[in-house]
């Protein structure tokens, strides 16, 4: 949907895994290498040949001890022949460390303008002694400095990790501790403020939407570029933006919060498209041609493929870079709009790929086109980790449970709405968040946007967010839909689990109390049931139930709520 037309990541015990490194190391250079920069062709040509060596100088940590999940940093100058550090070809750094456990891990360094530093940074997952050795490659490879090596220690922390597929149920993400994660999102993506950030964590929030786009005037200002901007080029980092990135991840961190990271909205990748926003002019890649070449060029992928390179290197390792959204509305771009759709199909492949082959942190890729009804990407939803459909042609509560189980029974991967509402409606915004609970999505529709959220919607979102809280979502479940009672439009949703169940009941006409609900594929015995009021977050009933035959009845307690919501667990 075109929203913005309607409003605006002891050295003496580890000699085994030393020497597992030292054959390790030339493996890194060789699966990271990246072709030059265009615009860099004539002015770098000397310095992709044999040259003097590059010289790693005052090599600093952030710390000695860091905390599971926590960044470690190292900081440091490298003197060498080369005028762009964004060029790896002409400078490029790589890193090997080796966990207590004898693991090896592979990361890129990258430049921070800010500081006018070399850095690498790093999140361990194990405690214990890590060691690493890194090294800096200048002229294409062909010279390198000496390797520089170290230790650090990993401690306790009360950090759970950064979000991944859920190895237990494919039907979620969880933290990378094994703990369960369920979504409470909603779409912020510029002008994050702290008090906001505040805001949604005080109502049980934990996933936000943020752009590499043109519109954040928030923070240093720099959000107002695109990491790739037209002014710093599309072989330089906006040095900026990156700064802003850095800002609001460490904010996320601090209060527990996670960033669907939308590496290209469609205003990026718009030109020409009539009825779109467009920013193609701001970005970096328009001086190498027209937007609708973006998806195909050879030319332009080697400047993606150092993008993805650099922010992997920068952000990957942070517990609050929750998602690589890689795409925003695909179809409200010049390249989608002008190539079949094997150009895109392709384009999407080649960057789930990449992300796949190089993050090893292996954080959760998504993309999506845009909200109307027609708009369904069965390619991404089979190829992409995370299968997100957008909703702006029905917020009706059965028109959501609808897609759910659509795509649920086509997909064996998290489901998600990645943009939906841009009104505010606190009935909708209710019936919407708990429909998709009780049908198996991954996380809440994410509301577009933050300025359209009401106090009344936030306590909406407080009160699921509590309930689903004590959810564990590695449990396998099935989605049960049961006509209650037709007269009264009476229905209920149910996510039906071996040992706890939950759901919801919505009636339109005379109230959810008294209502009797009746499942069946129960094992037989007893079961503990709670009712729960969705709009107050109140327990307002515990009982039991007998299953018999397979059939488990329930009846709902004394209630004017148009809905109620519950769990049936069994004893």
């Amino acid at each position: 949907m075109n929203k913005r037309m309607l409003t605006f990541v002891s050295i003496g015990g580890l000699l085994l895994v030393a020497a597992a490194l030292l054959l390790f190391i030339p493996a890194i250079n060789g699966r990271n290498e990246s072709p030059r920069s265009e615009p860099d062709a004539q002015a770098g040509e000397a310095l992709t040949t044999a040259g003097k060596a590059p010289l790693i100088r005052n090599v600093k940590t952030n710390t000695a001890d860091v905390g599971l999940y926590e960044k470690f940093e190292l900081a440091f100058e490298v003197d060498g022949e080369y005028d762009n550090p964004y060029d790896p070809d002409q400078i490029d750094l790589a890193m090997a460390l080796a966990s207590p456990s004898g693991k090896t891990w592979s990361i890129n360094g990258f430049y921070d303008a800010t500081d006018a530093k070399w850095k690498f940074r790093f999140a361990p997952d194990e405690k214990g002694t890590w060691h690493y050795r890194f090294y800096a490659a200048g002229h294409g490879g062909a010279d390198q400095s000496n390797e520089v090596e170290g230790d650090f220690e990993a401690v306790a922390s009360g950090s759970r990790g950064w979000i991944q597929l859920s190895q237990t149920n494919k039907r979620y993400m969880e933290y990378r501790n094994g703990s369960t994660f369920y979504g409470i999102g909603i779409a912020y993506p510029w002008n994050i403020t702290d008090a906001s950030l505040d805001k949604i964590v005080a109502n049980g929030g934990n996933l936000i939407t943020y752009w590499n786009g043109n519109y954040d005037g928030e923070g240093n200002g720099g959000g107002r570029n695109q990491l790739q901007s037209y002014e710093a080029g599309v072989d330089r980092i906006d040095p900026l933006k990156a700064q802003r990135v850095d800002d609001l991840l460490a904010a996320f961190e601090q209060r527990g919060l996670h960033m669907s990271f939308v590496i290209w909205p469609h205003d990026s990748l718009t030109e020409l498209l009539e009825g779109w926003p467009n920013t193609w002019s701001q970005n970096g890649y328009s001086a190498l041609g027209p937007a609708k070449d973006f998806y195909a060029s050879d030319k332009m992928w080697r400047y993606q493929e150092r993008l993805y390179r650099y922010i992997i290197a920068r952000w990957g390792y942070s517990r609050a870079l929750g998602i690589w959204d890689l795409v925003d509305e695909i179809n409200g771009t010049d390249g989608w709009a002008q190539n079949p759709t094997d150009v895109t199909d392709a384009w999407v492949n080649k960057v789930h790929d990449y992300f796949k082959a190089h993050d090893p942190y292996g954080h959760p890729t998504m993309g999506s086109m845009a909200g109307n009804r027609q708009d369904y990407w069965d390619y991404a939803y089979r190829t992409l980790d995370i299968a997100d459909r957008e909703n702006y042609y029905n917020f009706g509560y059965d028109a959501y449970a609808r897609d759910i189980r659509k795509r649920w029974d086509s997909y064996e991967k998290p489901l998600m709405i990645g943009e939906t509402g841009n009104i505010t409606d606190t009935v909708k915004y209710h019936q919407a968040i708990w429909v998709s609970l009780t049908n198996g999505l991954a996380s809440i529709p994410v509301w577009w946007d933050f300025d359209h959220v009401s106090d009344d919607m936030f306590r909406q979102m407080k009160h699921l967010a509590a309930f689903a809280a004590k959810i564990d979502f590695h449990e396998p479940r099935l989605p049960v839909s049961v006509s209650v009672d037709q007269a009264s439009k009476s229905q209920a949703w149910v996510m039906q689990g071996k040992r706890t169940s939950f759901g919801w009941l919505m009636t339109e006409k005379g109230g959810a109390g008294g209502r009797a609900v009746k499942l069946t594929d129960f094992a037989d015995g007893s079961y503990a049931v709670s009712w729960y009021d969705p709009w107050t977050g109140t327990t307002i009933g515990e009982g039991g139930a007998e299953a018999s035959s397979g059939s488990l009845s329930l009846e709902s307690p004394v209630s004017k709520q148009l809905d109620l919501s519950f769990t049936i667990t069994r004893k």
